[in-house]
């Protein structure tokens, strides 16, 4: 019994019992993460206006959790891979960012979001915005992040549907109605509508790629090794670099009047090839530590950006760190869990044999 894991007493393992036995809460949970990282939703208002807070929290539930349990629902029963999550992931940035909050369109939103949100603005588009937004930061991080560290924390679920048929229509109706909620929202507080036609692009853009999603080889992005070539710690820089080109990079670029066309495409091929990078070198099993490593990657240049922005607030800063020690504890935790497992079945370290959530298409 001495290569097995202590039980944990404490509310710490009430609350893990918890969740194992609502997986569907824990990713719903998980889902607005980024969101709260970043300060996009200031987590501050948790102390200093608790109704606005709580307004917000269901909002982000209604949107980007139904989206994230939806689109991991879609990966499970169409037996599809991270191909169509990622696809997925792009029609949902379409929906939320287009048809919900308009920021694809919006061309005043530059003093809210900053000059990127705005830079090519062209045909009623913003172009450097949704590249942005609908091809790598919805689909890498709002979706794929919490669906992959669920899968992490519960390997259990792995190939396992979460909701019944029942509960995927009426998280269709709520994600639907969150849409429009926001729509009506946006229209009211920021006085901007899209309008019909682009409206009707959204609604084509998104059926175009959730039939994609659908036909798409379940196999299209499974690694070709069968274990990790890159470290850990390779990887966590990895997710570093990449999230600080994606988001400061194309600040920096649209700051000096770089042409959007340039910066759209250099969005792109960073995307591009940072996924056919990850593919290569992740491996298909025994690469639990290099995933745990890349998600942090991704949270510790989230991270700051929150933390700096709600640095004014204060006492709210209690609610801010409170987030941001859960989120590092998570990770942590993900760290120890498989580095005990791996040493309990005498695998070397760094590697291990356990099936890779990333390889496995389901």
């Amino acid at each position: 019994m001495s290569g097995l894991p202590r039980p944990l007493s404490t509310p710490i393992a009430r609350g893990g019992a918890f969740f194992r036995a609502h997986p569907a809460l824990f990713l719903g949970l998980l889902a607005p993460m980024v969101e709260y990282l970043t300060g996009s939703t200031q987590i501050s208002w948790l102390v200093l206006n608790p109704p606005f807070f709580f307004a917000f929290l269901a909002q982000n539930l209604g949107s980007y959790g139904l989206a994230v349990l939806l689109i991991r629902e879609a990966k499970v029963r169409w037996g599809k891979g991270w191909a169509s999550v990622l696809l997925l992931g792009a029609a949902y940035g379409i929906l939320n960012e287009g048809v919900g909050a308009a920021t694809l369109f919006n061309p005043n939103d530059a003093g809210v979001l900053g000059v990127v949100s705005t830079y090519g603005h062209w045909l009623g588009v913003n172009w450097v915005w949704t590249t942005q937004l609908v091809l790598i930061i919805h689909p890498v991080f709002s979706v794929s992040l919490p669906i992959l560290l669920l899968q992490l924390a519960m390997p259990e679920t792995r190939g396992r549907t979460l909701l019944s048929s029942k509960q995927i229509r009426w998280a269709l109706v709520g994600a639907a109605v969150d849409a429009i909620g926001t729509l009506v929202l946006i229209g009211y507080v920021r006085h901007f509508y899209a309008g019909p036609v682009l409206w009707a692009g959204c609604a084509a853009a998104i059926a175009a790629l959730v039939v994609a999603a659908y036909y798409v080889r379940a196999d299209l992005l499974r690694p070709p090794r069968p274990t990790p070539t890159s470290r850990p710690l390779t990887m966590f820089l990895f997710a570093v670099g990449f999230f600080a080109l994606v988001t400061f990079g194309s600040d920096g670029m649209a700051s000096n009047g770089v042409m959007p066309l340039l910066i759209a495409v250099f969005l792109l091929a960073i995307g591009s090839l940072a996924l056919l990078w990850v593919v290569r070198h992740v491996g298909r099993t025994g690469n639990e530590l290099q995933l745990v490593a890349l998600c942090a990657g991704f949270v510790a240049v989230a991270l700051p950006q929150g933390f700096f922005g709600q640095l004014h607030t204060g006492i709210g800063m209690v609610a801010v760190v409170g987030y941001d020690l859960l989120i590092i504890s998570l990770l942590g935790y993900l760290w120890r869990r498989h580095r005990h497992v791996m040493s309990a079945h005498g695998v070397p370290l760094p590697s291990a044999s356990l099936a890779s959530s990333v390889g496995d298409p389901r």
